[in-house]
């Protein structure tokens, strides 16, 4: 469907020009949409990397986006590199491409394209909300709340967020080249318009795994589509049953494609051995988790989205607990109840809202948690489906303004006005944290009931830190980079380890490994392998734990004087490393570096007198 305005069979002479101008304010709204995006972001460009995945996705993988050609960078990131633990290829074409513009360690680049990208999602979402509802103004003011939300400064400030960005342009893609298969005659020209939408679903699929689900947005947009648009009362029953049976044929290929990713990604995280993080609820104890955080899951993201406040990487609540306060289970139970009948209600009568509001669940059913437990609320998870939120919001608003008058109406732009400028001072607060780790965490460990991680991901950005002072030969920056770390571990113990007679609570797993670092860069390697084994107690099975243990046992067996002791150490040493092995690599073929010092460690132990061999 197109607008009627630009419909060919509803031009006469008279209407041509007036639909010319139209069309071109629409296409200069979009532009200037696109670039007030860009403006608002482009402080980003400053920005440098994160040492919360940016480091350990991209920049520790130069074999993936900063080889010597672009080729040799695509042919590993297409066929040598598997599994991965996020092998999403589109996103990782594109970061191979800005790595060749504008340098694998320039995080100028990165950033550049995130908000190149947010600016045309922003002119894509205008363009679809207006060939969707025909109502110009009810587009301009979604649009321009979209980009007033404090959420969207994580997804495009952090260069991880690309995938979410990515991921929404092609949906919109889609939705779009739908619209245009809607309005073909001839089914040669549907077919070549739904390839597109294919193509576009299967390109957001590879850029990423949660577009899974988009397929019964399309299926329901095509279906409710004359609704959306004006053409049929929101109210009006649902009679036409050929186009339900056509739709359904046309979203098979989609199903078919979701399927086989599905199955793809399924067998690649489980080689990963990412499946087996230390959650053990299965059956009716897994649903109820489920049916217990996740309704309040929304209620935050409501919160975050209308009036955000500690706005933070990763949210701790909810989260799951052996038993539930009584509040919490009514309230969950309550919201499911709550969202059905709403549900059913805006079925009945307003079909236009129903297709927002079945198609922001749709696009969530991937953050919850149903068969991987991971991150429960992230703002990045609404990049795109938090347009729906608004569009439910706008009409109530919209449908509230037509039927009131003087005070109420005064109300109505009072509250509207306060809540865009608290997202707006949010988002003029918050953007700046993102300038890199230190910020950052450091942010992070000022928000009430921060967890113990937030003190191992500084000292993680220390380290990190450290470790490139070191490589650039620069030490008065690595000793000062030393010195915080310690002062960060110091500081984490002292706030979650109260009560030094009792054995340290398991968060603090980290920030013991930490202390190791520390202790071996200052050369106490006995307190080093202290530390670093009560971080195994702590948290047994970690294979950064036991590839670290392998080499501290292996340096203790280098000093030790006492042939007996060396025995140990290196049987110790060897332990640990296949213990790391079979934790990192699972099922993986063990690359030939590893296999090396593997066989090194085996041979130095079988060379071992032999009385201490027995």
């Amino acid at each position: 469907m197109i607008p009627a305005a630009t419909s060919p069979s509803a031009m006469t002479e008279g209407s041509a020009p007036k639909s010319r101008l139209a069309c071109r304010r629409h296409w200069l709204t979009a532009v200037l949409l696109m670039v007030l995006a860009w403006l608002i972001y482009l402080p980003t460009l400053q920005y440098g990397f994160i040492d919360y995945d940016d480091v350990r996705i991209l920049k520790d993988h130069p074999e993936l986006y900063g080889q010597t050609t672009l080729a040799a960078d695509l042919h590993a990131i297409f066929v040598t590199k598997f599994p991965r633990e996020e092998p999403l290829l589109v996103r990782d074409v594109f970061w191979a491409v800005e790595s060749r513009l504008f340098g694998f360690g320039n995080p100028v680049g990165y950033h550049l394209g995130n908000v190149v990208l947010h600016g045309a999602v922003v002119a894509l979402l205008f363009t679809f909300l207006l060939r969707t509802t025909r109502r110009y103004g009810f587009a301009l003011a979604l649009t321009g709340l979209y980009l007033a939300l404090a959420v969207h400064v994580e997804p495009v400030a952090w260069i991880m967020g690309l995938k979410d960005i990515l991921s929404a342009l092609f949906m919109l893609l889609a939705l779009l080249a739908q619209m245009q298969r809607l309005a073909a005659r001839k089914l040669a020209t549907q077919c070549a318009w739904f390839a597109v939408t294919l193509l576009c679903f299967v390109t957001g699929l590879l850029s990423k795994i949660s577009v899974l689900t988009f397929p019964a947005v399309l299926w329901l947009h095509a279906l409710l589509l004359p609704y959306l648009g004006g053409e049929l009362a929101p109210a009006e029953p649902f009679r036409r049953h050929r186009l339900l049976l056509r739709e359904t044929v046309w979203l098979l290929p989609c199903l078919a494609v979701s399927g086989m990713i599905y199955v793809w990604y399924q067998r690649t995280l489980a080689q990963m051995g990412l499946f087996d993080r230390g959650y053990t609820a299965r059956g009716f104890a897994h649903l109820w988790n489920l049916l217990m955080v996740n309704p309040l899951g929304f209620w935050l993201y409501l919160r975050q989205i209308f009036w955000p406040s500690h706005l933070a990487i990763q949210y701790w609540w909810p989260e799951v607990n052996p038993a539930y306060p009584w509040w919490q289970v009514l309230v969950s139970l309550g919201t499911v109840a709550g969202a059905a009948g709403a549900g059913l209600g805006l079925w009945l009568r307003r079909k236009d809202l129903f297709f927002f509001y079945a198609a922001f669940f749709l696009l969530m059913i991937p953050y919850l948690n149903l068969l991987y437990i991971g991150i429960w609320v992230a703002d990045r998870y609404v990049y795109f489906s938090v347009l729906c939120v608004l569009a439910i919001v706008l009409s109530v608003a919209d449908a509230a303004w037509r039927r009131s008058t003087g005070f109420f109406r005064a109300a109505l732009v009072a509250m509207g006005a306060l809540l865009l400028a608290k997202n707006i001072g949010q988002s003029l607060a918050y953007a700046p944290v993102w300038r890199d780790g230190e910020t950052l965490w450091q942010y992070q460990l000022a928000l009430p009931n921060h967890p113990a991680a937030t003190y191992s991901s500084l000292g993680g950005h220390y380290y990190a830190d450290f470790a490139d002072a070191i490589a650039r030969g620069d030490t008065v920056r690595a000793a000062a980079s030393l010195r915080k770390l310690s002062v960060a571990v110091e500081a984490g113990l002292t706030e979650f380890w109260v009560d030094r007679r009792q054995a340290p609570p398991p968060q603090t797993q980290f920030l013991f490994f930490l202390r190791s670092l520390v202790e071996e860069v200052q050369g106490n390697l006995d307190a080093a392998l202290a530390s670093l084994l009560m971080a195994d107690r702590l948290s047994p099975g970690s294979d950064a734990t036991n590839l670290n243990l392998s080499h501290l046992y292996r340096k203790l067996a280098g000093v030790a004087t006492d042939p007996d002791q060396r025995a140990v150490d290196l049987r110790a040493a060897r332990d640990r490393y296949a213990a790391y092995i079979k934790i990192a690599y699972g099922r993986r073929s063990t690359p030939a570096d590893v296999r090396q010092e593997m066989a090194d460690l085996d041979a130095a132990c079988a060379a071992l007198p032999a009385p201490l061999h027995k």
